[in-house]
């Protein structure tokens, strides 16, 4: 009797060497060095080349992807060092390496320390969610450690003031990067928790290249912020940019704005906060005068005799509930004009409500308001935005305005 012998398709022998290649736990997410040659860049905008050295070579695809996050220019000769995994092209049956991450061999140092740096914390469980702090749920006073200069502080201040102009912002200035900036930054954090009055703190700068961001990769500066004892919102650079200080922080902003967004309760939340909580007291109230209601009423059935003594209490109480609803009531309406006073103001100072009274604004195709006519040129599109519209228009002329 013959022995039955099982075939398989090429398909299913790749795929099963793919399977194999995939889950190993080495090849999955590997660092290589390498030079690169036979480099192609194909009309897919997909990177294909070899990575050899003295002794070897493998073919390396970069898919669109990854390549549009590169931070340096490929080229032949260039020596790299790639972080990605190894698996087989299932057409030719070929393994080769897909790429993540390239890095110039001067910067992949950079990039291996800091890996190093976080599979290091990461074994600690300095990055585990058991040890982050949530935001408290009123927060008046927020802490900011970044530079006094640049568009960082002044976006988180227009945020904040959007949202909650009551809310008050407490700067630490630090510089952000350079030899002295770890040390600046760690003192900024230690003073804000001594200060003790700070509900949150924003820590964070502007994007950057990799050096550029060193401070936010620093050890010291990383175990003092899992060290706060107040809630830490990493607001480092675009939504691109990440640090490991994103993943020791209590909370990770995209941007500084939307960390100052994260920090900040609005107005209009606040309002509903305090429209709940009179409420919750309300019902509060009328559920205790209930009890006692009920526990009165079966007292005076125990004690028929003392009916007049009943009536007369019973009309206290009524009286009394009178007065406390009254009051009650009266502090709603005290709060609600009092909010409405506050968001008048707002309004006020809104740009929207000047152009109520006829004005309009300028801005420039980048949406940046045009105050002078030197700001723009002959010929630049602009857009007047006026209450309920906008006009597109072109430059024909300019001139300064002399009053006639």
């Amino acid at each position: 009797m013959e022995k039955e012998i099982r075939t398989i398709t090429v398909k299913e022998l790749n795929d099963y060497v793919k399977s194999i290649l995939e889950n190993d736990q080495i090849i999955k997410n590997i660092w290589i060095r390498g030079e690169i040659s036979n480099l192609k860049h194909a009309m897919s905008g997909h990177y294909y080349f070899t990575l050899k050295d003295d002794e070897g070579s493998i073919s390396v695809a970069l898919f669109k992807t990854y390549a549009n996050s590169l931070n340096i220019k490929l080229k032949e000769g260039q020596e790299v060092l790639i972080k990605g995994k190894v698996s087989i092209y299932q057409k030719t049956g070929s393994y080769q390496l897909y790429a993540q991450v390239i890095e110039e061999m001067g910067m992949g140092n950079i990039y291996l320390q800091i890996e190093q740096l976080k599979q290091k914390l990461q074994k600690e469980g300095i990055f585990n969610n058991e040890f982050k702090k949530p935001l408290p749920k009123k927060i008046d006073r927020i802490g900011v450690v970044t530079s006094s200069k640049g568009a960082v502080i002044h976006d988180i201040q227009k945020v904040v003031n959007k949202r909650n102009p009551f809310v008050e912002l407490v700067i630490y200035p630090v510089t952000v990067q350079g030899d002295t900036a770890p040390e600046e930054i760690i003192r900024g954090i230690e003073v804000l928790n001594r200060y003790g009055e700070i509900d949150v703190i924003i820590v964070g700068r502007g994007g950057g290249s990799l050096e550029d961001l060193m401070a936010f990769n620093n050890e010291n500066v990383l175990r003092t912020i899992f060290a706060s004892k107040i809630p830490v919102i990493s607001a480092v650079g675009h939504e691109t940019d990440t640090t490991l200080s994103d993943y020791v922080a209590d909370i990770r902003g995209a941007t500084p704005s939307h960390a100052a967004e994260i920090a900040t309760i609005s107005i209009n939340d606040n309002f509903i906060w305090l429209r709940n909580r009179l409420s919750n007291d309300y019902k509060r109230i009328l559920r205790m005068l209930n009890e006692y209601y009920l526990n009165l009423d079966l007292k005076m059935e125990k004690f028929k005799s003392f009916s007049e003594k009943k009536d007369l209490l019973k009309d206290k109480l009524i009286t009394n509930i009178k007065m406390v609803e009254k009051n009650f009531f009266r502090l709603i309406d005290l709060n609600k004009r009092m909010l409405m006073h506050r968001a008048e103001k707002l309004n006020l100072l809104s740009p929207l409500a000047i152009l109520t009274k006829g004005y309009s604004i300028v801005y420039d195709k980048n949406k940046n308001i045009i105050k002078k006519a030197s700001d723009i040129n002959i010929g630049d599109e602009i857009d007047i935005r006026m209450i309920n519209s906008e006009i597109k228009c072109q430059v024909k002329g300019k001139g300064n305005f002399d009053g006639k």
